[in-house]
């Protein structure tokens, strides 16, 4: 490893948790009864055809036509690549959707498609690394052994074959932060190994490099001792650079990084005189040379190479860097500029970036991921006249390259959420616009149709639900699962008037997303309802909480019908209650 002490043991690597070689040969003899009923390589005459038939299968209730959609899938990327990327963030969700089925051989099916797109596509897949880590990551704790190993493998995948710059923020976003320590030492130990391949010099020229060193000193003091070790080698790796050593004693605290290097050469110490670490097994040592290639992670069996050991040639599809020499010094210079030390300088890289989207829109659609790589930092940045601004462009932005930003908006609906805690008003008024505007920008493809309920609502809350319809005239067809998921997730975390601005925007979500995927609907709005009716108070004051609630009940009403009463009825008595005075029964 680079910058590692000779002589330092690594942990034992937790079986279930660890990409290996036999890993893929158990998701491979896995898979093998699926080729009796898949078509063969080369066998689709129709591709266009076969994708949607795939599709259709998925949807379907049979799991063994599932299982044949899911392994025609990867069959369909090696021979027809570009019939793929055209409809990639659809085939991803259907995908995703399955990773949860209750049946095991359809779950460990869709993780095994998923890795073998990483190796097939590679970083055509940059934009749904962090989705498919999302679903992927809880599979490592709360699964059957078969099913971890195979989720660490596509986790292996997918930080093989993306750009390593997407690999590390999604696993410091999604896997680093979890609160299972499975799921923590699984993202420690393939970021440590990304981190290795890359190297120290590299990685500080990388526009999350500002993050590592906190996340490592996390790491390194993390619960589990296996995930510390990890942690630790990556604060070695980062003493070696001046860049991370000053930002390392920066993002920790003198007490914090003075225990992290006692207990660093206190293993030093104990591996020098021979002592054993606490572990089951032994492991290879890692590789300390940063000169020598690391050892890929292991590639899925059934991903056929052309001759001479390529990979089949694919179109380039989302991340592609500018073909003129003019676009990329721009883009070099906006790099620059966004993660200047001073805030004016930042703020002028925010000038900037609008003033490429209004002249040049190709150049940042063509590289979107890895400008907003940079963006988002911006929007959570630590002075607030940043923020604001970054905010205020972000709203101008959604209407200048409207579909080129679907890679990008998950992470910008986290960015935006966590600004509607702001007590500063102007960033809170930024953040509510940025919000709105992306609301409308998921709005333009497909009017908001009513859906009838056997439930009568008294006539006010009629008329509350029909103008809240008004407002909100259009939902999307591009990722309002995910949104949905999203503003769920960032709900629980939030307090104050950032409680009623999400709510309000689940509420607008609800009858889309249950016509296409109800159980969604009932895992992530129906406990947002229950939170605010078991809760005698919440942590906002506010006039305007008992219409926001009001609301929500009313769209959940309106589509769930008596499943709501059902639903209900598991609920204390008091929940019944409130439910019941809310819509008038």
């Amino acid at each position: 490893m680079a910058g590692a002490v000779p002589g330092a043991a690594a942990p034992m690597a937790d079986p279930l948790l660890t990409v290996t070689p036999q890993m893929a040969t158990g998701a491979k003899r896995r898979e093998e009864p699926l080729r009796g009923c898949g078509q063969k390589d080369g066998a689709f005459s129709d591709p266009q055809q076969s994708l949607q038939e795939a599709l259709s299968m998925l949807d379907s209730d049979d799991w063994e036509l599932k299982k044949k959609a899911l392994f025609n899938i990867p069959h369909l990327a090696e021979s027809h690549p570009g019939v793929l990327l055209g409809r990639l963030r659809e085939i991803c969700l259907a995908a995703t959707s399955e990773v949860t089925n209750l049946r095991s051989k359809v779950s460990c099916s869709a993780i095994v498609t998923l890795g073998e797109l990483f190796a097939i596509l590679k970083k055509d897949m940059d934009s749904e690394a962090d989705e498919v880590a999302a679903v992927l990551l809880p599979m490592v704790w709360n699964s059957p052994e078969f099913i971890q190993k195979a989720a660490c493998q596509s986790l292996g995948m997918m930080v093989e074959n993306v750009t390593p710059a997407r690999a590390i923020t999604v696993l410091m976003d999604r896997g680093v932060k979890s609160r299972y320590v499975q799921v923590r030492k699984c993202a420690a130990e393939l970021l440590l190994s990304l981190m290795e391949k890359m190297g120290v010099t590299k990685l500080a020229g990388t526009p999350r490099a500002e993050r590592l060193p906190h996340v490592a000193g996390t790491l390194a003091q993390d619960c589990h001792k296996d995930t510390r070790h990890y942690g630790q080698e990556m604060v070695k790796m980062l003493l070696n650079n001046q860049k991370f050593k000053k930002l390392l004693e920066q993002s920790l605290s003198p007490h914090d990084l003075e225990d992290i290097l006692t207990r660093i050469k206190k293993k030093e110490m104990e591996n020098q005189k021979g002592e054993c670490p606490s572990v089951e097994e032994p492991v290879k040592k890692r590789n300390d040379s940063p000169k020598k290639p690391q050892t890929p992670l292991p590639s899925i069996k059934r991903v056929k190479s052309a001759p001479g050991g390529r990979l089949l040639h694919r179109p380039k599809a989302q991340v592609t860097l500018p073909a003129t020499v003019e676009g990329r010094e721009s883009l070099q210079k906006l790099y620059h500029l966004l993660e200047a030390k001073g805030f004016q300088t930042r703020m002028e890289g925010v000038a900037l970036l609008l003033d490429l989207c209004k002249s040049s829109p190709q150049l940042i659609s063509t590289n979107i991921v890895q400008v907003f790589d940079y963006f988002v930092l911006r929007i959570n940045d630590t002075h607030k006249k940043v923020k604001q601004q970054a905010l205020e462009v972000l709203a101008e932005m959604i209407g200048l390259l409207e579909d080129a930003l679907t890679p990008v908006m998950t992470r910008l609906m986290e960015g935006i959420t966590k600004n509607l805690n702001s007590k500063d008003p102007g960033v809170h008024a930024a953040a509510v616009k940025a919000l709105d505007k992306s609301i409308a920008y998921l709005g333009k493809a497909e009017p908001w149709h009513g859906l009838s309920s056997p439930v009568s609502l008294s006539i006010p809350h009629k008329r509350a639900l029909s103008a809240l319809k008004s407002e909100q005239k259009y939902i999307s067809l591009v990722d309002e699962v995910s949104l949905m998921k999203e503003l769920s997730h960032q709900w629980s975390q939030l307090g104050g008037e950032a409680l009623l601005d999400v709510m309000e925007r689940i509420t607008v979500l609800v009858e889309w997303v249950y016509a296409r995927s109800p159980e969604v609907v009932q895992r992530y709005a129906l406990p947002v309802l229950w939170s605010c009716l078991e809760n005698k108070a919440l942590p906002v004051r506010s006039a305007n909480i008992c219409a926001v609630v009001t609301k929500l009940a009313c769209a959940l009403c309106e589509v769930m019908g008596t499943q709501l009463i059902k639903c209900a009825e598991s609920k204390p008595p008091h929940v019944q209650e409130n439910l019941s005075s809310l819509l008038g029964w």
